[in-house]
């Protein structure tokens, strides 16, 4: 078993663990605690949202095809088709596990961004997560110099904007971070197999 496999691995156990205790246990303190330091960005609210939006699976969508595209284009068609597969996949994963753990969304604070669904794990987190890990994973380590803080900002994005609990994002994080993991160990795979 390779390391991003038994990662991936811990992280999806931690998912499932995490979303399990919110389930059971409801929200832990830390959540308002660090939701209302968060609250301080709200006045710079129009900055939040528009990293929200750079975040939305739409954009994380294009980038992922043009992404692939690029992969295509320098004869990584395998690449190609695994980062298009595993951020589908982990986009089509996150509603189940939304209903899954059933987590309603916080109510501290107007929400300053339209949402309809529920919020255990944060969509946008694991997405952009998925993404850009994956890619710094499979394509070059410099891309987690601009991608991962672009990740992480998007996340805090959505509990500034009032429309996360902390723990969603952290969830969805884990979430995004599991699917780059196991996408890079397929690649790995698929290569090793290829060169043999």
């Amino acid at each position: 078993m390779t390391r991003e496999l038994r990662a991936a691995l811990v992280l999806f156990v931690a998912i499932m663990v995490l979303g399990f205790a919110l389930k059971l246990g409801g929200t832990p303190v830390f959540d308002p605690w660090a939701s209302r330091i968060a609250a301080a960005g709200r006045t710079e609210s129009g900055f939040w949202l528009a990293l929200s939006r750079i975040g939305k699976g739409e954009v994380v969508g294009v980038v992922a095809l043009l992404s692939a595209a690029l992969l295509a284009v320098l004869k990584r068609r395998r690449d190609a088709l695994i980062v298009v597969v595993t951020v589908a996949c982990q986009m089509a994963t996150n509603p189940l596990l939304k209903m899954l753990f059933s987590r309603a969304r916080p109510e501290l604070y107007t929400h300053l961004d339209q949402v309809l669904d529920l919020s255990y794990p944060s969509g946008h987190s694991a997405q952009n997560a998925c993404l850009y890990l994956l890619l710094a994973l499979m394509v070059h380590n410099r891309i987690g110099l601009i991608g991962i803080p672009l990740a992480f900002m998007v996340g805090l994005s959505r509990v500034v904007l009032g429309v996360h609990w902390p723990t969603d994002v952290l969830g969805g994080w884990m979430e995004g971070a599991a699917f780059a993991l196991l996408g890079a160990h397929v690649s790995r795979r698929l290569a090793s197999r290829a060169d043999s």
